[in-house]
């Protein structure tokens, strides 16, 4: 079975092989261009040099979210086309369950955290490859509360934006992802789908969506000027 993975929820954008259960060719690239720009030169890319084409494709996967509303847009729609187009199987798959599954050989509690802006995050929570807390927006005061006397393992843009307030809060409690396993990996996305492919666990192209968690920040400003307009 051949797995192709696409991550664009986060500031890189990632691309994965897999074979059943091998990793045959990742690609992850960070830079200033949109994800729109690059994502489908680096499938090609990575295409040619694992020596596939796209027809060799099973089973397309993508992240789902939460994360950056316009970079899932951009990768579900480009998994979206490319199942159609070929008459294949898709998967999605959440970015904190792939983010969890990067470090995954840990006996600390887990905890994938992406930036939400305003003080917020996507979370959710794993011990023992087990999910403990499912994906949520909540309060860096919430979490911390929430974390108190554990030994945590942080990932996610967010354990980087917010370092120096997670060593603040948790002190020796807090540990973080190495460089390598902090953001997103398309390998970990491709990973998770081949376990639900296996078990026939597919989504349909038709009706696969993100998870935003919460209204974009459009969307909330507009709802917050109704409320005061209506108050008034």
């Amino acid at each position: 079975m051949n797995i192709l993975a696409i991550d664009t929820s986060s500031l890189n954008a990632t691309v994965a092989l897999m074979n059943d259960e091998k990793v045959i060719g990742e690609y992850t690239i960070s830079n200033k261009k949109t994800h729109s720009q690059v994502i489908m030169p680096m499938i090609c890319e990575l295409l040619e040099k694992c020596s596939l084409c796209m027809d060799d494709i099973d089973v397309f996967a993508t992240g789902i979210g939460p994360g950056s509303f316009t970079g899932l847009r951009i990768g579900i729609a480009t998994a979206k086309a490319l199942c159609q187009a070929k008459q294949k199987k898709i998967i999605g798959i959440s970015s904190l369950a792939s983010l969890a599954k990067n470090v995954s050989d840990t006996e600390k509690t887990i905890c994938p955290i992406i930036d939400a802006r305003r003080g917020d995050v996507y979370n959710a929570l794993y011990k023992n490859g087990v999910c403990i807390k499912e994906d949520r927006a909540i309060s860096l005061d919430e979490l911390f509360e929430e974390l108190k006397g554990k030994d945590v393992l942080f990932l996610g843009d967010g354990a980087i934006v917010y370092k120096d307030k997670i060593i603040e809060k948790m002190g020796d409690n807090a540990y973080f992802a190495d460089i390598h396993n902090m953001l997103s990996k398309a390998s970990s996305i491709a990973a998770l789908a081949y376990k639900r492919a296996e078990q026939k666990d597919f989504d349909d192209y038709h009706t696969i969506l993100p998870i935003y968690l919460r209204s974009c920040q459009a969307e909330r400003e507009y709802n917050e000027r109704v409320k005061e307009i209506k108050e008034n």
